[in-house]
């Protein structure tokens, strides 16, 4: 991944070639963004900008066949990095991902009914197409199946393109730090807790689409997304203050199977705003 970011730093058109070819290839928009990200936060908003309308061109074309997170990757990224680049913080930034995961569902709501109905349509053929098979099998479910209404896979949107947004802001910083600051990224994200305030916006938040009702279940994990990444930034300080790092290949397997985990981590990101958990854990003997 280092030689990838070293290749990329070469020059513009490197970073042209590698993000347009990620972003064409299925399943790896996320690498094309991340790029971006690291020529914004290297380079500025205005460079990063350039390579991200380059790499617009094949997103557009994935996009009109449907898939749609290409394009949104690659803008939001380029708002996510230019926010961590002005502010230096890593709090706004998160928050920021957060922010255009939630604009990207409500403009699915809103101006993007037409696409909703299509993936809906989809996902009421592919659970009618496990139901069919489940019945020519002779089996009983034992759990109903019931497909997503719309403001759920507006939610699912929003939820995905945070969390890409966070993923690739943070691959953006370890690439530039292994390249200009060997070391940094580490110290920056251990050190990663949100303000008090922005804590109660982002629960208030939550709350506020928990109490919509059940189509707005996935919505209010959204702006939790800036306290999962704090509570795993965390987790990773205490477990270097430790020197627990090899258990962190185990946590990343729970957190990623573990419902309750996910809430624990979000709820510990919390706590650590008004306790400061980690200024506490590194007092204690062998901290």
């Amino acid at each position: 991944m280092r030689a990838l970011a070293e290749y990329v730093m070469r020059g513009r058109r490197e970073a042209l070639l590698v993000s347009t070819m990620a972003v064409a290839l299925p399943m790896f928009f996320w690498l094309g963004a991340a790029v971006v990200g690291l020529v914004t936060l290297r380079k500025g908003v205005r460079e990063g900008a350039f390579v991200m309308l380059w790499a617009l061109l094949p997103a557009a074309v994935v996009a009109y066949f449907g898939e749609i997170m290409p394009v949104a990757a690659l803008l939001g990224i380029t708002v996510a990095a230019g926010v961590l680049r002005l502010t230096v913080s890593w709090s706004w930034a998160l928050c920021t991902s957060a922010l255009l995961g939630l604009v990207l569902g409500g403009g699915l709501l809103t101006i993007g009914r037409g696409y909703l109905a299509q993936v809906e349509k989809l996902f009421a053929e592919l659970v009618a197409g496990i139901g069919q098979q489940a019945a020519e099998k002779g089996t009983e479910a034992t759990v109903a199946l019931t497909a997503p209404g719309a403001s759920d896979i507006a939610g699912m949107f929003g939820l995905i393109l945070g969390v890409t947004l966070a993923v690739c802001l943070i691959i953006a910083r370890w690439w530039q730090a292994a390249l200009y600051n060997p070391g940094g990224f580490r110290v920056e994200f251990h050190a990663l807790r949100l303000d008090r305030a922005q804590v109660l916006a982002l629960l208030v938040m939550a709350f506020g689409f928990g109490a919509l009702g059940e189509g707005f279940r996935l919505w209010a994990w959204v702006p939790l997304v800036p306290l999962l990444f704090a509570g795993i930034a965390l987790v990773h300080a205490l477990a270097a203050a430790r020197g627990r790092g090899g258990w962190l290949g185990l946590f990343y397997a729970a957190l990623l199977v573990l419902a309750p985990l996910k809430q624990f981590i979000v709820v510990l990101a919390a706590m650590d705003s008004w306790l400061d958990i980690r200024g506490r854990w590194l007092k204690k003997p062998g901290g």
